[in-house]
């Protein structure tokens, strides 16, 4: 790759002339600087103008997000009520540190506070890009809703973008989903409206500014409920977003499930069924999608007593489900089945998975607080941390240098 601009570059980065001669090819530059953190990178920017364009090229910051993906940390979002509403706030902290303290670290910096960019939600995270929404009533009994696209590494953050107005939307009618097209470098937010029955499917793709509709959700959408929509709603993976959904059956009790799958770059859905043997029954854990190991699984309550992880080895092809895991939830999980009974489901949800293989994190609703439960020990634990924490927001997210606009 040559970076090498036109204009020779400055002083600063040419070797010293008194000393025996320095020559770095730009491809070796380059490969050196895509290892080092962004926030030296951000500082390095201001050295000389060579540096400057080389940080800011596109096939660099391409560069460099592949290796940060090899340094991958999470987020998770808290809400912290205050005298007159809520203070949202993201909380970027290492897996590793979770699973062996079981605590995070907050960031006191005010810069994570989601309100003070006039937001109250994360949407999702890709490639170092965060997605939030905002929103809040208008005229005429309307809610106005609007995203903004933020990369906290490099503190920077776009305008107020993909404004709509719903009148009097039902809470959880609406699910956002934040994703990449690969085949033309772009990213989009899907959004799937349930409202009144409706099967509406919009896309705004970063840059455009405009929401496009697109062919109907072929299917009956899982409910979705306002604390449920991040387990129950679509998840991203591998340039598409998948959903959990029925096709109604006049000759069951029950209708059947299955997943569709929408292609970010086509805007095209297939449907994929879930694993064999699986059907829907009054169920403890709502069944969902979510995304564990670099593959898409499947999870689901099983006779009221053990909670079921499959997973989809190879995406796309529904013949290749593995059962990843069946724990109990009293004796594996540490549920009390005294308080599960008074609940119509149980608010659990599979979250991350240890790089070695070896821990699951749970999302436990009930209790505000994640499970962290070893495949090897068979036991489980629970998180120490006692602010108010949406489990369910939590995401894998990367440091890089991707624009927000």
């Amino acid at each position: 790759m040559n970076t090498q601009p036109e204009t020779p570059p400055c002083d600063l980065c040419q070797s010293n002339p008194s000393s025996p001669s320095v020559i770095l090819h730009d491809e070796l530059i380059a490969d050196i600087k895509s290892r080092l953190p962004v926030k030296l990178l951000m500082q390095m920017k201001c050295v000389c103008k060579f540096w400057k364009t080389l940080i800011s090229h596109p096939s660099f910051i391409k560069m460099h997000l592949v290796r940060s993906e090899q340094n991958s940390y999470s987020y998770v979002v808290s809400h912290k009520k205050s005298k007159h509403d809520g203070d949202f706030i993201f909380v970027p902290f290492s897996v590793n540190h979770l699973l062996q303290n079981r605590s995070i670290t907050f960031p006191n910096d005010p810069y994570y506070q989601l309100n003070d960019k006039d937001c109250r939600d994360v949407i999702g995270s890709c490639n170092g890009l965060v997605c939030l929404l905002g929103y809040s009533p208008s005229e005429h009994a309307q809610t106005e809703f609007w995203l903004r696209f933020w990369n906290p590494a490099t503190r920077t953050i776009s305008d107020k973008l993909g404004f709509f107005r719903d009148v009097k939307p039902e809470w959880g009618s609406w699910n956002f989903v934040f994703g990449y097209d690969n085949s033309t470098d772009t990213y989009k937010v899907v959004a799937l409206n349930t409202a009144n029955n409706r099967r509406e499917v919009t896309v705004l793709s970063l840059g455009e500014n405009v929401w496009r509709t697109i062919q109907s959700f072929p299917v009956v959408p899982s409910k979705l409920s306002s604390s449920d929509s991040r387990m129950y709603g679509g998840v991203y993976f591998s340039c598409t977003v998948n959903w959990l959904g029925t096709n109604p059956r006049n000759d069951k009790l029950f209708d059947d499930s299955v997943i569709i799958s929408l292609n970010l770059s086509t805007e095209t859905y297939t449907q994929m069924l879930p694993p064999s043997g699986f059907e829907i029954v009054i169920p403890l854990v709502v069944p969902s999608v979510c995304v564990l190991m670099n593959s898409l699984c499947f999870y689901h309550d099983a006779e009221g007593t053990h909670f079921v992880i499959w997973r989809m080895t190879e995406f796309g092809n529904d013949k290749s489900w593995t059962k990843l895991l069946k724990l109990d939830y009293h004796r594996n999980l540490r549920m009390n089945h005294k308080i599960e009974l008074d609940f119509l489901a149980l608010k659990i949800m599979p979250l991350h998975v240890s790089e070695d293989g070896d821990t699951i994190v749970f999302a436990n609703n009930l209790e505000s607080r994640a499970i962290l439960y070893n495949r090897r020990t068979k036991r489980a634990r629970k998180t120490r941390i006692n602010k108010k924490i949406c489990w369910f927001s939590m995401k894998g997210h990367v440091e890089s240098l991707v624009s927000t606009s």
